[in-house]
Formats: structure tokens, C-alpha cells, sequence
């Protein structure tokens, strides 16, 4: 009888989940990097993230719980923990209203391709959209009642000739285009990411980016052009800021391991992030091998208005278990800082469940 009961109320509380509909999906990543040129150290890091979505009709609330490293065996926070340990990434709800979609609350987004500024902060922000004939249209502000003007963007996208296009407008900052498709086999991507006022100097952001495969060969061939270097305006942290903008420490082209500190969550082998070079060049062939995918990249850059320096990266990833295993090996040369002039060697494993 109290075995029935038990089996009842299992039962009951199974139930009761399944009808409360939420999931719980995450991901995670541990590595280990050699950085000879900024940090000159080993580098250990790990990250696990846990999405909890739960749903009510149209709506959904989602929370997003990581780390960084710290855990209670290892109290010493390094990379980009920040002295914390569990913490709430991100927290906002999803519904709608008539033909009207919403989000509003803190997450992460990206304006058009990226090439300006990819996984932004978006703090008390809500996001509007709905279909208009073919396209969608959108009305997006941060910041709460505290943002003003230069956090208001609106946006239209839609399919023009098999291509999807992307317009974001700031009114008081920015406008950025994009536009991405494939047309005979040819990926054809551009980004152009302008001000909307110039003070005193030009700072632009330019795209172009094309790939297709020939046989077994995969080929990217990409170019970014920053008109100035950029860093992060930690004062207004404002997307768009016209004087400073971001270091877009989450871009990486072509895939690269040198190029975006903060991608694929961190990047322990970057040597800088796109924001701080003028010109990025370069191609990107890849091929499946034994089980294995091998990637070279090649670049030639500008870092800052007149470092020339190229880049060769050799990056290996690897099916392991239901993960995913990386290797790589990047070498800067030709840099007029002979430190930079470097070789850095990683390692990571990357889940998903």
C-alpha cells in the first residue's frame, strides 16, 4: 500500500512539471590556453550555464544561471569571473500582444552581422516587433526610464531577392545595414555600421565577407574596416557611443582564435578583440579529415592605425563523447611590438545538453 502511494505521488509531481512546462537545457566549457603575448601564463577557465525556460500559453520567462570559474574547490576567481561565483546571466520574458511580439527584461543581442557589436549588454531594455506585408518591423530601447534618445533604435528586415536585409537606426547614433544570402552555392555577407555624426573623425565599420566550398574544401575569404580603433566606453556603456563604441570582444572572423577575447564565451589565446584594429584581411579554408575538422587561417591586419601584422592559426575540432574538442595553434608575426610576435597554444571541451 505505501509502495501504491509512493508511486502515486511520483506520479502526481511528474505531472504536475509537465503541465507547469518548463525545460532546462546549458552548456558548458573547460580550457586550458598558453598566452605568450598579453598575459604570458597558462590559463585555466571553465563556464557552465543552465537556460530555464518556463511557459504559460504565449509567454515565457527565461533565466539564464552561470559560473565563471569559481566554484567552492577553487575560491580564486580569475578571467572573467569578477569575485563571483553562480549568478543570474540574464532574466527577461517573451510573449505577445495581438500580431505584436515582446522581450523585455536583461539579455544579450546583436545588431545585424555583429561586425560593430555582437552580444551586447541590453539592461532594462523591451523589444517590440511585428509583420508588416513581407518584412518586420521593431522598436527597441534600454536602459529603462533612463535611457533617453541614444538607446531607442527601430528596425526593418525582410527577404529581398533570396537575401535577408537588416536595417537598425538610432536616430541620435548609428545606422547599420546588413545583408546575408547565398546565390549559387556563394555566401555573400555585408555589414556597414555608420554614425550618424562625426566628431572630428570619421568611425565606421565596414564588412564583406564570402565563402562557398569546392569539393571537400571549405573557403571563407573576409575583410573588416574600422575607420579608428574603438574601445569600450565603460563610462555610458551605450551601444553606438560615436567617440569610443565597443571593443566587440565577441567577434571573431573567420572563426579566429586570436582575434575576440570574449568569444565562445572566452577566448584565452586572443590576442585583441576586433575594436582595436582598423583592418582585418584574411581567409579561412577547412576540411573533414579522419573525423576531424582542420581550419587554417590566414590574416593580414592593422592593429591600432599602423601595427601591420599577419596571423596563421591552425584550429582542429573533434566529435568527443557528445562534446566538442578543440585544438588550436595561432602565431603573430611582423608586429612592430616584438612581445606580440608570439605563439599561442589552446585546448577546450564545449557541451551542450
Amino acid at each position: 500500500m505505501k509502495k501504491q502511494l509512493m508511486i502515486a505521488a511520483v506520479a502526481a509531481t511528474m505531472a504536475s512539471a509537465t503541465m507547469a512546462d518548463i525545460s532546462i537545457t546549458g552548456d558548458a566549457y573547460f580550457s586550458y590556453a598558453n598566452n605568450a603575448i598579453a598575459v604570458k601564463k597558462n590559463d585555466d577557465n571553465q563556464r557552465v550555464r543552465l537556460k530555464v525556460v518556463g511557459s504559460t500559453g504565449t509567454t515565457k520567462v527565461v533565466a539564464v544561471i552561470r559560473n565563471g570559474s569559481e566554484t567552492r574547490v577553487d575560491q580564486k576567481p580569475v578571467n572573467n569571473d569578477k569575485g563571483r561565483g553562480l549568478h543570474m546571466d540574464s532574466l527577461y520574458v517573451t510573449t505577445k500582444a495581438g500580431p505584436v511580439s515582446i522581450k523585455a527584461g536583461d539579455y544579450w543581442g546583436t545588431i545585424g552581422l555583429g561586425a560593430r557589436s555582437k552580444g551586447e549588454a541590453k539592461k532594462n531594455a523591451l523589444s517590440l516587433s511585428t509583420k508588416v506585408g513581407p518584412a518586420t518591423v521593431g522598436l527597441f530601447t534600454a536602459n529603462g526610464s533612463n535611457g533617453g534618445a541614444n538607446s531607442t533604435n527601430v528596425n526593418v528586415s525582410g527577404k529581398v531577392y533570396g537575401a535577408t536585409v537588416k536595417l537598425t537606426h538610432n536616430p541620435s547614433n548609428f545606422t547599420n545595414i546588413s545583408v546575408k544570402g547565398t546565390f549559387g552555392g556563394i555566401l555573400i555577407a555585408a555589414e556597414q555600421w555608420k554614425d550618424k555624426e562625426d566628431i572630428g573623425t570619421d568611425n565606421d565599420t565596414t564588412l564583406i565577407h564570402v565563402g562557398g566550398k569546392m569539393g571537400a574544401i571549405k573557403w571563407d575569404v573576409a575583410q573588416i574596416k574600422n575607420d579608428v580603433s574603438y574601445i569600450k566606453d565603460t563610462n555610458t556603456n551605450v551601444a553606438g557611443d560615436q567617440t569610443q563604441g565597443f571593443k566587440n570582444s565577441k567577434f571573431a572572423p573567420l572563426g579566429s582564435m586570436l582575434v575576440g577575447k570574449a568569444a565562445r564565451g572566452a577566448t584565452a589565446t586572443a590576442v585583441a578583440d576586433v575594436g582595436q584594429f582598423t583592418e582585418i584581411a584574411g581567409v579561412a579554408v577547412s576540411t573533414k579529415l579522419a573525423g576531424n575538422t582542420i581550419k587554417a587561417i590566414y590574416t593580414r591586419n592593422t592593429l591600432g592605425a599602423n601595427d601591420k601584422l599577419t596571423g596563421t592559426e591552425l584550429i582542429l575540432t573533434r566529435p568527443l563523447g557528445g562534446a566538442m574538442l578543440t585544438l588550436n595553434v595561432g602565431k603573430v608575426s611582423g608586429s612592430d611590438d616584438s612581445d606580440n610576435n608570439k605563439v599561442n597554444k589552446g585546448l577546450r571541451l564545449d557541451v551542450k545538453f
